[in-house]
């Protein structure tokens, strides 16, 4: 035996005589679907999928069954939703603001599982009614309800006189509070108290006012901000830490999401903090989107149709990195925050006027940087408002929204499992041609569900063929799949029959003897031949089969792109069987592999890559 080297690369060669199989594994499909290949290893993507949601690292479930409840189908310019037990029955309510009708309403929720609304008019006069929110703004333990109105230059709130929302006392925080738009309440200069803020657009202004005696009577005026022209949302949240109440603003002509710093905790006293520009700003709202324990805020950009997420760097609000969640969010006027899914961290919601869409996506992770996009309805026209809360009482987070051209005020329950779903892989080429071994899958079936899986193998990726029958457990593949097919695909299945359980599929395992050999293949190669290099292209150590069908004298020849020769092997006497050579720290570019044993003669070509 010798060699002969030109390049400072080290070969290695061996022969196999025993059998040996090949795997692959897929625990991730987090990388989406639109890939059907060939691919030459299984990643985290896959070809496609129907009513499985895949996104979860490591998992794949059973999509969520969206159930469209409406509430109100004709309140004429649907503007604003909110929720909140508003009768003080346990359950939770819906409120709306309808500029058209110029209505401020709650709906009560008759039996709490949000199928059965009676309706209940607060002020059937607020003129351009753009905002409704809720708080106990008296003190007396029951939900009051707050309102703006644009036209009428309104900051109002309604008494919940005896906490059934039956009988109301009307109360005028600001009777000329130009163009008011946004209505809201936190305790501002944390005496104990539910204060008021408000945005206007006319006068480009972010004003708070304070509950001086904690019962809403008497009100003291406190500017924050001037010249934020066309601020049209408002919110508060403590974004330094410091143990006070900060607030937020989108301003629509200024293009640009700011906060102010609440200096020492009263509330006189601010300093503005601009967290970022935002093409038509419109919606603002806070929520801890990276799971690092401090406040990041969120906006809706109308003009840019984008849905943002500032990223509060050091946790005090002086640094900020943006990053974009949808930046084709067509019109979007409206940002909110829950944790939809269940999984501990927070997603963000949205309404697109011009798509007409109702949308969350999923935080993958946690870290805000990977999201996954959920369509709940794309037919909610000029969809103008969305808010989360668990609307049936069941425990998980449902979605409500208002649609200005639709007259619509609407919730989605989202927690039904879809009774079945399936995911396909991408086309797998295996390089060799296969004894098939076995597949393997580990999941979670909890009762009432099942995980499943069919399989299919060709010769050819462009005619993969029929699927097999269903395999309800891991199996055999071996009188299933035809040895030498070298194309593989697997399409996985879950059902359930409880809809509020799903099972989960972990990962997939699909083995199969290169080349034939195995227990019950043939000891003996059909015949001599220099069998495709695995993989191509690699990294730097490809690996050259060959199969002899008698004992015989092989010489390798490896040649670059120009046809110069790079090394030569020379074997005077290979065994009958499956061989291996391996090459070692080859520079990268395309190689040309001859073999020759007697009157064979093959080559191949191969690629190696950085």
């Amino acid at each position: 035996m010798c060699y002969r080297s030109i390049l400072p690369f080290l070969i290695i060669f061996g022969s196999f005589t025993v059998s040996y199989a090949d795997s692959v594994v897929q625990t991730d499909w987090s990388g989406g679907p639109g890939v059907f290949g060939p691919v030459v290893e299984l990643s985290d993507e896959f070809y496609l999928d129907t009513d499985v949601r895949w996104s979860i690292p490591g998992d794949i479930v059973l999509h969520f069954v969206t159930e469209h409840h409406t509430v109100a189908g004709a309140f004429d310019g649907a503007y604003s939703v909110y929720s909140e037990d508003i009768d003080g029955d346990g359950d939770m309510d819906i409120l709306g603001a309808a500029c058209w009708d110029n209505d401020i309403t709650w709906w009560e929720n008759e039996d709490g599982s949000g199928t059965s609304w009676i309706e209940h008019t607060i002020d059937g006069n607020f003129v351009y009614a753009t905002s409704v929110y809720s708080a106990d703004i008296d003190s007396d333990g029951d939900m009051d309800i707050l309102g703006a109105a644009y036209n009428a230059s309104h900051i109002i709130w309604w008494e919940n006189e005896d906490g059934s929302g039956t009988s109301w006392i009307e109360h005028t925080v600001d009777g000329y509070y130009l163009w008011a738009f946004c209505v809201y309440s936190e305790d501002i200069d944390g005496d104990g108290d539910m204060d008021i803020l408000s945005s206007g657009d006319e006068i480009a202004d972010i004003t708070w006012w304070e509950n001086i005696d904690g019962l809403g009577i008497n009100w003291a005026e406190h500017p924050v901000a001037m010249d934020f022209d066309l601020a049209h949302s408002v919110y508060s949240e403590d974004i330094d830490g410091d143990g006070d109440m900060d607030i937020l603003g989108a301003a629509n002509l200024v293009n640009y999401i700011a906060w102010w710093e609440n200096i020492d905790g009263s509330g006189i006293n601010w300093t503005e903090h601009v967290i970022g520009g935002a093409d038509g700003a419109y919606s603002v709202y806070s929520a801890d989107i990276d799971s690092d324990g401090d406040m990041d805020v969120l906006g809706a950009a109308r003009y840019a149709d984008d849905i943002i997420w500032w990223e509060n760097t050091d946790g005090s609000g002086s640094s900020w990195t943006e990053h974009t969640v949808d930046g084709e969010f067509n019109g979007a006027l409206c940002v909110y925050s829950e944790d939809i899914d269940g999984d501990g961290d927070m997603d963000i919601l949205g309404a697109a006027f011009g798509d007409y869409d109702i949308t969350w996506w999923e935080n993958i992770g946690g870290s805000g940087t990977s999201w996954v996009e959920h369509t709940v309805d794309g037919e909610f026209i000029n969809a103008h408002f969305v808010y989360s809360e668990d609307i049936d009482g069941d425990g998980n987070m449902d979605i409500l929204g208002a649609a200005y051209s639709q007259d619509n005020i609407t919730w989605w329950d989202l927690n039904q499992y879809s009774p079945g779903g399936s995911l396909e892989s991408s086309v797998l080429y295996l390089q060799n041609d296969p004894g098939w071994g076995n597949i393997d899958w580990t999941s979670i079936e909890p009762t009432g569900t099942a995980v499943a899986f069919q399989v299919r193998a060709s010769d050819t990726f462009t005619d993969m063929g029929t699927w097999s029958d269903t395999l309800l457990s891991p199996c055999s593949l071996e009188w299933i799949l035809n040895d030498y097919d070298s194309y593989f695909q697997y399409r996985a299945i879950l059902a359930t029959s409880n809809p509020d359980t799903t099972p989960t599929l972990n990962d997939v395992t699909i083995s199969w003897n290169p080349l034939g050999i195995g227990e019950t293949a043939e000891p003996i190669p059909p015949g001599t031949e220099l069998l495709p290099i695995s993989p191509n292209p690699s990294s730097g150590s490809p690996i050259i089969r060959f199969a002899l069908t008698e004992t015989a004298n092989v010489d390798i020849y490896i040649f670059d792109f120009s046809g110069r020769l790079v090394s030569e092997i020379h074997e005077d006497e290979y065994s009958i069987g499956f061989h291996e050579v391996l090459l070692v720290d080859l520079y990268a570019g395309i190689y040309f592999c001859r073999m020759t044993s007697g009157d064979f003669t093959a080559t191949q070509r191969f690629v190696v890559i950085e």
